[in-house]
């Protein structure tokens, strides 16, 4: 796949974001550096980003809106319910949660998203004082 401007811009800015920014997110900080940009073509860029594989796409529960995330290891999202803030973790149990799926229902899993909603240590010493 030729990578234009576009979307090398697009795909640089999002590995320099640590938040998992939804499109709306990225294409106000892409814009700054490309004010020519349209949503528009965030979106499309994304979705074929996805679709090939370069980034990940997951859907953080009660948020309404899909984030995005360069990093294309399997890994696991924390979801903040008080400040929407997006963690990731790297969890070894998730490494056998395959093989007892698999084991228990003969399912064979390809991938999996797995995201877990609560409140952040900040938050949650916030509503401690």
């Amino acid at each position: 796949m030729r990578f234009s401007s576009r979307r090398q811009l697009i795909i640089e800015t999002l590995h320099a974001c640590t938040n998992h920014p939804t499109a709306e997110e990225l294409y106000e900080i892409v814009r700054k550096t490309m004010p020519s940009i349209s949503l528009g073509t965030v979106y499309r860029n994304l979705n074929l980003l996805v679709d090939t594989g370069d980034i990940r796409r997951f859907e953080a529960p009660g948020q309404g809106k899909a984030r995005y995330d360069a990093k294309k290891e399997e890994h696991t999202h924390l979801v903040c319910t008080e400040c929407e803030t997006v963690y990731d973790v790297e969890l070894q149990s998730v490494t056998g949660f395959d093989a007892e799926v698999e084991k228990a229902t003969g399912f064979v899993t390809a991938e999996h998203d797995i995201v877990l909603k609560g409140t952040c240590r900040s938050c949650r010493s916030n509503l401690i004082r």
